[in-house]
């Protein structure tokens, strides 16, 4: 149970590990494992899987660009109400449970917003540009590998972005339960 807690409230702080790991498998898309779906594809499809990873990725970044705003309005707001309710308290041990809680609630926000801004950075994107063209044109094995290439490099920064934005809401709703719960503690409070 605590360990099932744990993992709900603390996993998005792993995401920068994680997308580490993910990011590494770009220098291996010859012989991964992961990658050996997208070697298999005709030419057709690993151009139409592009064009849909590359759709993707706009939607992904989106996201990630709304949930930023989404923080840093939460975290404004939050810190501008946690301000006014811990004035508002008496000494107490119920006082420093409340301003425990908010210090928290904030920290998820600020990481959220952190991880959020860090996604909204520019990627490498795949599949475009002049030697990409040519490389395709040509229709012999470079061809193919710059195709591969560009699939799974997108494959593993839509994951990665997926990871943020997953983050980003998870943080989101751990300051929201935490910021819920000490409001709660502040209303039984001594004034």
């Amino acid at each position: 149970m605590i360990k099932a807690l744990w993992s709900f409230l603390f996993d998005a702080f792993r995401t920068p590990l994680v997308n580490r790991r993910l990011a590494k498998r770009l220098h291996s898309l010859d012989s991964h494992g992961t990658f050996s779906d997208i070697r298999s594809l005709s030419d057709g499809d690993i151009k139409k899987y592009i064009d849909s990873e590359w759709t993707r990725a706009k939607e992904l970044d989106d996201k990630l660009s709304k949930l930023t705003a989404s923080l840093s309005i939460a975290l404004t707001v939050g810190l501008a109400v946690a301000k006014t309710i811990f004035d508002g308290l008496a000494a107490s041990p119920i006082k420093i449970g409340v301003l425990t809680l908010l210090i928290l609630s904030m920290v998820f926000f600020l990481y959220g917003a952190i991880i959020g801004f860090r996604g909204l950075r520019p990627k490498p994107r795949f599949g475009y540009g002049a030697k990409f063209l040519n490389a395709v044109a040509t229709g012999q094995e470079d061809a193919r590998k710059t195709l591969n290439g560009a699939a799974a490099g997108f494959e593993v920064l839509n994951m990665i972005r997926a990871n943020e934005a997953s983050a980003a809401i998870d943080l989101i709703r751990n300051g929201i339960i935490f910021f819920a719960v000490a409001m709660v503690l502040s209303f039984v409070a001594p004034p």
